[in-house]
């Protein structure tokens, strides 16, 4: 009895090395700074999918914590890229591209915990259209450990074509960089997504949100500054309406969207720090969009603007 349990268990251990040679590979990407803790359970989430032609690689963005002892020690074949400085989340992520040797990417925000079959379910709508280029997922939030359900099964799963994804919970198929390009590497955060979508859209893929693709998320206060963040997005948009929007909408947009804003950083509370960033990064935000202007199509403009998730039928 022995003999044939071992026997089977070989049988299909060479199953299963035959089964992920027919996969695609796929690259995990964790992107850390100064969140050593909250980065582990991210990390473990990934090694523990159901997938199993997958690589784990950690950039960490120049974190001045344990993140990267406290990582090496807990998973001694993790791939680490230590990178000089921090970069941001658009940064620290275009220089690890060069890390991936995968056909696919997932991107995983480093304070989430995935589900264990997000990474094969998100795989899976590849096999849809030859068209598609990003897989974006679902997000729970979570305050303490014992919320998250890791091995739950899925009730009705949705799946539909959308306008929009999130950065730290998303596969890009490696190949659309060659027509999109990276994120804008000067953001430090928030539109990035915003950016890629736009040029995605420009190079004719598509965009699916799958509700299967799980992540639970941890709000957390380390590492953050509101007012900050929020400044940053506004010329972040700024940036690419000035780089990517037909004309009369790039105008509409500078016009509209600053007197807009700046009331609502009066209505937020930071209206000092905005202002101070405004008179020192509007002129240069301007300056650099319309030295790297290249406007999409006002049909993929418009294609995008008036975007209705489109649900899919898997039988079809």
């Amino acid at each position: 009895m022995l003999i044939a349990s071992l026997k089977n268990n070989s049988h299909n251990d060479k199953m299963n090395k035959t089964k992920t040679q027919f996969l695609p590979l796929v690259s995990i990407q964790i992107l850390n700074w100064n969140r050593a803790s909250e980065t582990q359970e991210a990390i473990e989430s990934a090694y523990n999918q159901s997938y199993s032609n997958f690589e784990v690689i950690l950039i960490d963005n120049g974190s001045t914590d344990n993140s990267v002892e406290l990582s090496r020690k807990n998973f001694p074949n993790l791939k680490i890229v230590e990178l000089d400085k921090n970069y941001g989340c658009p940064g620290g992520r275009n220089l690890g591209i060069d890390y991936c040797k995968g056909d696919y990417i997932f991107f995983l925000d480093n304070d989430g915990v995935l589900h264990k079959e997000a990474v094969e379910n998100a795989i899976n709508n590849f096999k849809l259209n030859e068209k598609l280029g990003i897989v974006t997922g679902t997000i729970y939030d979570f305050v303490e450990r014992d919320e998250i359900n890791a091995t739950c099964d899925i009730e009705d799963p949705q799946k539909y074509y959308t306008n929009n994804f999130q950065g730290g919970i998303c596969v890009h198929k490696k190949e659309i960089y060659d027509k999109t390009g990276l994120y804008p590497s000067h953001f430090m955060y928030g539109a990035e997504e915003k950016f890629l979508t736009y040029k995605l859209f420009e190079a004719n893929y598509d965009l699916i949100k799958d509700t299967s693709v799980i992540l639970w998320h941890k709000k957390s206060s380390v590492a953050r500054n509101n007012y900050k963040e929020q400044t940053h997005s506004y010329f972040n948009k700024l940036y690419v309406a000035v780089t990517l929007y037909p004309l009369l909408q790039m105008i509409f947009f500078v016009l509209l969207y600053t007197p807009l804003y700046m009331y609502y950083s009066y209505k937020n509370g930071f209206f000092k720090y905005f202002v101070k960033g405004y008179i020192k990064d509007f002129t240069n935000t301007l300056r650099m969009g319309s030295k790297h202007r290249n406007p999409i199509s006002t049909e993929t403009y418009k294609r995008i603007k008036n975007f209705k998730p489109i649900s899919i039928n898997e039988n079809l």
